[in-house]
């Protein structure tokens, strides 16, 4: 899936077709998304050491829930409400000049709140690929139309004393729209892609100790996957310890089996998201929920795992 296939190229194919598939000749929708998110990338500081916080915190690791969906209620709410107002002063301009102040106030909390939510959606796109990029690309440059609307909007309210401006409003109402159509790419992202959401929810929950693999074949420091009743697990034995997690990355599905150990931490290999073996807890976003913790047994020298009625 993450794999951009750029070793080589095989000969057997026309050097026709090959020059079309080299990057310079990628779409511009392509291009422009890799070098938008490169450029995220080296904002939020993805590419530094963990624990990467600015990336994390924008990610909403911290809050246990993707932060970009919390913040977008809020400019939108403001927005509606400027909407509202505006038509109420367009209906009766002088019994409803009061509306007038308030559609002011509304538009420039929108836009504030607006900022937040560029920030935080920008920091999750940059993580994605392929159509759910392309996708994405195109919520992310429909709301940054309507911000920049928006923008307009309240400079044109401020720049008038009384606030009174037709034009504003009009504005205002172009950028409703294409909010409008904005949220709707922003939902079939989540509800098509599944961006954002818990990877591991319709994995079969595994009830009572279930054998796994044999003591002797678990060597120590060593990421294995197992599966208990059709729920990928992975284990790691540090000492006389071993841990248990699921083996599916909550963020957007990867290994982490595959993924690199470091002590009693698991980085997944696709976007680097790190967990912590002996109890799931997310360190480093993009991941903002905790992996299936799994008790562990052994009985006559069987590895048995259990999903813990926490997670």
């Amino acid at each position: 899936m993450l794999d951009d296939n750029s070793s080589g190229q095989d000969p057997t194919i026309s050097e026709t077709a090959q020059t079309a598939a080299t990057p310079s000749r990628a779409p511009f929708s392509e291009r422009l998304s890799d070098t938008l998110q490169h450029g995220v990338a080296a904002l939020v500081g993805a590419n530094r050491k963990p624990p990467r916080r600015l990336k994390s915190w924008l990610n909403g690791t911290w809050l246990g829930h993707p932060l970009h969906p919390v913040i977008t209620d809020v400019p939108i709410a403001a927005w509606v409400l400027t909407a509202l107002f505006d038509i109420l002063w367009l209906m009766a301009p002088h019994a409803n000049s009061w509306a007038i102040r308030g559609a002011e106030a509304a538009a420039i909390v929108g836009v504030l709140a607006a900022l937040g939510a560029f920030a935080t959606g920008a920091t999750d796109w940059s993580d994605t690929y392929g159509a759910e990029r392309s996708t994405g690309l195109i919520h992310g440059l429909l709301m940054t139309t309507a911000i920049l609307l928006y923008g307009i909007s309240s400079g044109l309210r401020l720049a008038v004393p009384s606030g009174q401006s037709i034009l504003a409003a009009l504005v205002g109402f172009g950028g409703l729209v294409v909010v409008s159509v904005g949220a709707y790419f922003g939902g079939h992202l989540v509800f098509r892609f599944a961006t954002g959401v818990n990877h591991t929810v319709s994995e079969p929950f595994v009830e009572h100790f279930e054998p796994v693999i044999a003591l002797a074949d678990l060597p120590e420091n060593t990421l294995r996957r197992v599966v208990a009743s059709g729920a990928p697990v992975v284990l790691l034995r540090l000492g006389e310890r071993i841990s248990a997690i699921g083996a599916t990355c909550t963020h957007a599905g990867g290994p982490l089996d595959e993924g690199t150990p470091q002590g009693d931490v698991v980085q997944c290999p696709w976007h680097s998201s790190r967990f912590r073996m002996r109890d799931g807890h997310v360190l480093t976003g993009p991941a903002t929920i905790a992996a299936p913790r799994y008790d562990v047994r052994v009985r006559d020298g069987q590895v048995e795992v259990k999903r813990n009625g926490s997670h």
